[in-house]
């Protein structure tokens, strides 16, 4: 999080104690709360809304989860479970806490006129219902609604101003399913998703209880209209992953889900709707049961109908619905309608003339003999505790059934919209038991939000043509957890007339149809009789007035009632199947569970006044005259004008009051006015602070018997000590918290130093808090550290963190994400409260006895005679006289403290000592301490030490005239430390003295150099140099190495095993058989570098030569040693001019006169056959031939070859001989049996 500044009001002095404390009190009831709610405690809003509806736990929690996933978020409750009065308490509850001030609801036209009900009725919130251009031009009034149809918002959402509305609730929001898997997505649902991607509107609430009607697009289209309002990625993916992962059946029908998806398409859903199913709610329902009370109309009935039959068919479509609405409510009503159309023109005169006298003759109608019968009827089945609402629509019919049922002794209750100031008392009598009045007659205008559920019957007297109009005049009575099983609807149809076989039949079926459905215009969508998008002759209404038309002009309109009939049953079993299809696909919210970070654990708000205390005292401190009177109200006189306030609906309601609960406009209002003032609350602790400076420090100075010589003040600090009370505000996209926190301040941390004013009184205004010492760093740093905020923003960075997740990899989504719920911190300094005081910095001049001045400073708080600082006391060890530590030195050499005039002060470094201590120098005559001077080695004087030289040979100090130089060293010592080199005549230092072991001359130590085998001194001239260490020894030291001739030391070398010469150990190398040390130079090397004394070498045969035993080879044919150049390779080595003759690849014919006796030898020496010499050849040193010879045995028929090697020294075969016989691929030995000779 970035830097916090901390910004400063310009604050005023309060005039009194409760002036500060209702400035106080105002302060915390002008905090913002978080849209943070866990349980219904936590609501702000229910002082808006608890005297008009009682929400059940379902809605309460869709006002949580909404809380919870803010800013968007679908709700998709069973039809029936009031998903208005969800989106109002939500509604309510972001105005409560000053988040939402304007906002858009869009819905079909039929429920426009229900919204509008239901939020003025129900929360006190004024709409406007407006469609085409008007919504462009309307503008909605201070926490108001703008209604509009899906059409509208299509066409001109566009061209209304941007920053109109916070927030968007969006009705039966399954008419934007078909985004997707659609050839063409409707316009409607592409220009919302713009709308929503765009991010136009911070809060938005969708609503429907269909959120799949045919296809699962329809709930991936939903899904992403909620995840680009979020600025999310569709978790679904896209629209291919989509169909392969999740769709069962053809990807255009996509009616089936895959079953292995199925527990993650609900996780992905329930991730952005909120759901509640009926039979989960637990809320039991009454049954509704739907009659025509059919009546036999008069003579005067009949002709009153056929008086306008025939002029109806020239009245425009509205005209006519009017007047037929009329006639069948009542004679009066038809009358009054035609009398002020005729006034208007819209009717011609002599119509209404004629009505007019038919209705003043008319004798008691058929409806009120009905009317009369039915409630006989209910007096009869229960005598005392029978109750009847009546609903007309017309105020002319109200009147004439009231009438009517007070001349036959009932007590009425009358409800119309000229009735609101009675109906509380009306409605209280209704509901005793037994109740004080039995019949309620009501208008639709006046019966707005009035709960009538204490009654189960209810008569329409007339019929509505608006299906939605009758559904709340049920919904009156028939209302979620009712104590009655069951309500009567009971309409009194004229028999044998248009009303019984048009408006009843259809009223009826449609009554009985939303009952089982439970959503009247989905029903008349589905029929497809509803209402249409805007202006125009089409919807319900519209059907009826064409089919009484018809009737009344003689024309069949049979055929299309029951036409329309069966549409209404056909609507009624399609959407049956839907509603189980839905619950199929998402079953309930078992285990879908909020799973987002767990909600901050906000701080309790404490509040210094509460409502009524507070608005009372702030009116007294605005200096309005303020009585409060004995029934709770209370009289305000101010500005010249009077008026009564209280503080609860319940207040006394005959005289007119004005209501002032936290939220009202009235209290925001007197909140405003008291924040406004801006005020502290300081007590300046100093009076004449200057004074008190002197008089303090005079006071010191007599605790000491020392007089004062004068006094200045250099600084002067303002000190704080109190509360700082800073407005904290932490502020997400669509969310911030506010808390007053109450930084303590100490003046030992929050002082500001002044050099000229310090001494100023606080002034009436403070503009910057740093001249009245406030440290503002310090309460930043505090007030950031309040639980409550620190708890919001750890809530909303793991929002961040898991919005982002949410992204995916849309880097713009995740940066506008990461923006939107990062939060910011905002300081302001609105408030102090504490004391202000001074900190002085006072300079005392003064003396003790003497002449001397001193000087010292003392800090001081004026209004407190306690020092905050000030020099110790110290008592002076040679008088005993106490005085402050300015006063006293140490005595240099005892350590004693004593006062500064008693001692005496050294001439040369300053210092400080009694004057027993001080010796006079015998060089210079000055005063020094005795530890400042030291005795002359030389002359046994006292000298200043920094006078004296000291030698760096003994250590003795002298005057500098007796000192010298060593040349060697440069150090400095005493002349008698001095000697003179027997080598260069230089002067040396005595103590770095040496003498040669061989010439015996004496000199410094640097002149000679330590043999390196005795370590004795020896000078470089007495020396020789190792050739290899480069190391001196004495003469004779050194040995010659045989090899190099260089002279070295002799653990430099090393003796040869071999010739008993001695050589540096570089020439010598080790045997590989013996580990004997050798000269390189005799010792016999293997092909692989290794070596062999001369004595280790073995002979080749062949060759005659001696080699290292490694290189000798074991003849396969012959056994004896050869090397291995003349082998051949392989497992079998054999002297290769041997096997090349047996091979017959080499025909040499060399010592040809010694073939004869060979070949004897050969014959001697394998005991059979008889053998001629072929081929011999000679070795390298002429000592031996290769003899290969030709043996044929059995009378010459065998032939064999052999070879051996004959010694010509010898005359004899050495070795093996070999036998065998050449074959195609060579010679090969087949003997068993070698002769050795």
């Amino acid at each position: 999080m970035s830097e916090v500044n901390l910004q400063t009001r310009v604050l005023h002095k309060a005039a009194t104690p409760l002036e500060y404390d209702v400035y106080r009190a105002g302060l915390e009831w002008d905090l913002l709360d978080p849209i943070v709610i866990e349980k219904r405690d936590d609501l702000k809003s229910e002082s808006r809304w608890h005297d008009r509806v009682s929400p059940y736990q379902h809605q309460v929690t869709n006002l949580i989860t909404f809380c919870r996933r803010l800013p968007v978020t679908l709700l998709a409750d069973d039809v029936g479970l009031g998903k208005t009065i969800s989106a109002g308490l939500i509604v309510s509850e972001l105005i409560s806490r000053s988040r939402l001030s304007k906002f858009l609801v869009v819905c079909p036209k039929l429920l426009g006129p229900q919204w509008q009900e239901e939020l003025a009725s129900k929360f006190g919130i004024p709409s406007t219902i407006a469609t085409g251009r008007d919504l462009i031009l309307k503008e909605p009034e201070e926490h108001g609604a703008i209604i509009t149809t899906y059409n509208s918002a299509r066409i001109y959402l566009d061209e209304i101003p941007r920053d109109r509305f916070e927030m968007l609730i969006l009705d039966e929001a399954h008419k934007l399913r078909n985004l997707y898997g659609v050839e063409s997505p409707p316009l409607v649902a592409q220009r919302f998703r713009a709308a929503l991607q765009e991010r136009r509107f911070r809060y938005v609430l969708m609503l429907t209880a269909t959120p799949i009607q045919n296809r699962l697009w329809d709930l991936y289209s939903l899904v992403d209209l909620l995840t680009v309002a979020r600025g999310h990625q569709n978790p679904f993916g896209s629209e291919g992953m989509f169909a392969r992962k999740f769709i069962a059946d053809n990807r255009e029908k996509a009616r089936q889900l895959r079953l292995e998806a199925r527990e993650e398409f609900r996780s992905i859903i329930y991730g952005y709707m909120s759901r509640m199913r009926r039979a989960d709610a637990n809320l039991p329902f009454p049954d509704r049961k739907v009659q025509m009370h059919k009546v036999e109309p008069t003579p005067s009935e009949l002709e009153l109908i056929q008086a306008i039959a025939k002029p109806i068919q020239k009245l425009n479509r509205l005209a006519q619905i009017s007047i037929l609405q009329a006639l069948t409510s009542s004679p009066e009503a038809l009358k009054a309608q035609l009398e002020n159309m005729a006034r208007n023109g819209t009717v011609p005169v002599e119509l209404a003339q004629t009505v007019s006298t038919l209705v003043t003759h008319m004798p008691l109608t058929a409806k009120l003999v009905g009317l009369g019968a039915l409630i006989e009827r209910l007096k009869g089945e229960n005598p005392e505790r029978w109750r009847l609402v009546v609903f007309t629509g017309r105020r002319e019919t109200q009147t004439t059934i009231q009438a009517f049922l007070e001349k036959h002794g009932l007590k009425v209750g009358v409800i119309n919209g000229s009735s609101g100031p009675r109906n509380q008392e009306t409605l209280a009598g209704f509901r005793k038991t037994p109740p004080d009045c039995h019949v309620i007659v009501s208008t639709e205008a006046g019966s707005e939000g009035i709960n009538l559920q204490v009654a189960n019957v209810l008569v329409n007297y007339d019929l509505p043509w608006n299906p939605m109009i009758v559904e709340q005049r049920i919904g009156r009575i028939q209302r979620l957890a009712s104590d009655h099983a069951s309500v009567a609807i009971f309409n009194i149809i004229l028999s044998g007339t248009f009303e019984e076989f048009i408006v009843g039949r259809l009223m009826e079926k449609l009554q009985l149809a939303s009952h089982a459905i439970g959503d009247i215009e989905a029903l008349l969508e589905a029929a497809g009789i509803d209402e249409g998008e805007d202006e125009g002759p089409t919807g319900f209404d519209e059907k009826i007035r064409q089919l009484v038309i018809a009737a009344l002009t003689g024309k069949d309109f049979e055929q299309a009632t029951r036409q329309a009939e069966q549409s209404i049953e056909d609507a009624k079993q399609t959407l049956a199947r839907e509603e189980e299809n839905i619950n199929s696909l998402l079953g309930g919210m078992d285990g879908a569970a909020y799973a987002g970070p767990r909600a901050p654990r906000l701080p309790a708000v404490k509040r210094s006044m509460e409502t009524r205390e507070f608005t009372i005292s702030a009116l007294r401190v605005l200096g309005a005259q303020v009585t409060e009177l004995e029934d709770g109200l209370v009289l305000v006189a101010e500005h010249g004008g009077r008026q009564f306030i209280s503080f609860s609906d319940q207040s006394n309601k005959e005289k007119k009051s004005v209501l002032y609960e936290p939220g009202t406009g009235p209290f925001l209002d007197l909140v405003h006015r008291v924040v406004g003032s801006a005020l502290y609350n300081l007590e300046d602790r100093d009076n004449q602070p200057a004074i008190r400076c002197s008089e303090i420090s005079t006071s010191w100075l007599r605790s000491f018997n020392a007089a004062l010589a004068g006094i200045d003040i250099p600084l002067v600090s303002q000190c704080f000590d109190g509360r700082a009370v800073v407005r904290v505000r932490a502020t997400v996209a669509h969310d911030s918290y506010e808390r007053l926190v109450a930084v303590r301040c100490s003046g030992a941390e929050h002082m500001t130093p002044f050099v000229r004013r310090g001494f100023d009184p606080i002034p009436q205004i403070i503009q910057y808090p740093r001249d009245i010492g406030l440290g503002l760093e310090g309460i930043v740093r505090d007030a950031k550290e309040d639980a409550g905020i620190s708890e919001f923003i750890r809530f909303y960075l793991e929002r961040r963190d898991e919005e982002i997740r949410a992204a995916g990899d849309d880097r713009r989504r995740a940066k506008k994400l990461e923006d939107e719920f990062t939060p910011r911190l905002e300081m302001s300094l609105v408030a102090l409260e504490g004391k202000v005081y001074r900190r002085a910095e006072v300079q005392v001049r003064f003396r003790l006895e003497g002449e001397k001045e001193y000087n010292t400073t003392i800090t001081l708080v004026p209004h407190d005679p306690t020092l905050v600082d000030a020099p110790p006391l110290l008592t002076c060890a040679k008088t005993g006289r106490k005085a402050p530590s300015v006063c006293f030195k140490q005595c240099e050499i005892s350590g004693q403290s004593v006062l500064e005039e008693l001692l005496a002060r050294s001439d040369v470094s300053g210092r400080y000592a009694l004057p027993e201590f001080m010796v006079l120098c015998a060089s210079t005559k000055k005063r020094l301490l005795n530890d400042e001077v030291v005795i002359s080695a030389v002359t046994g004087q006292p000298i200043s030490r920094w006078l004296l030289k000291t030698s760096a040979s003994s250590g003795k100090q002298a005057e500098p005239e007796y000192f010298g130089h060593c040349d060697f060293t440069g150090a400095e010592v005493l002349i008698t430390e001095l000697g003179i080199s027997e080598v260069s005549g230089k002067r040396y230092r005595s103590d770095e003295q040496l003498r040669s072991v061989v010439s015996g001359k004496s000199g410094h130590t640097s002149e000679f150099i330590l043999c390196e085998e005795t370590r004795q001194p020896i000078l470089a001239s007495e020396a020789e140099q190792c050739a290899i260490t480069n190391a001196y020894v004495r003469s004779g030291v050194l040995e010659e190495c045989s090899v190099s001739k260089k002279r070295v030391l002799a653990r430099e070398m090393e003796r040869c095993a071999a010739t008993g010469k001695r050589a540096l150990r570089t020439f010598l190398v080790t045997s590989s058989l013996s580990g004997a040390r050798i000269l390189e130079q005799v010792a016999i090397t293997s092909a692989t570098g290794k070596f062999c004394a001369p004595v280790e070498a073995r002979s080749c045969l062949w060759s005659g030569r001696r080699f290292h035993p490694e290189d000798l080879r074991d003849c396969w044919l012959t056994k004896v040693f050869v090397h291995f150049e003349f082998t051949t390779s392989g497992r079998h080595p054999s002297l290769e001019v041997l096997l090349d003759l047996l091979d017959g690849k080499r025909r040499t014919e060399d010592e040809p006169e010694r073939w004869m006796t060979i070949a004897q030898r050969l014959e001697a020496a394998l005991e059979k056959g008889r053998c001629r010499v072929v081929a011999a050849s000679l070795s390298p040193d002429k000592s031996h031939l290769a003899v290969c010879a030709e043996v044929r045995t059995l009378l010459g028929l065998q032939r064999r070859h052999t070879g051996a090697i004959y010694s010509l020294r010898d005359n004899s075969i050495v070795g093996r001989v070999a036998l065998g016989r050449r074959t195609s691929v060579g010679w090969l030995d087949d003997s068993r049996q070698t002769l050795s000779l």
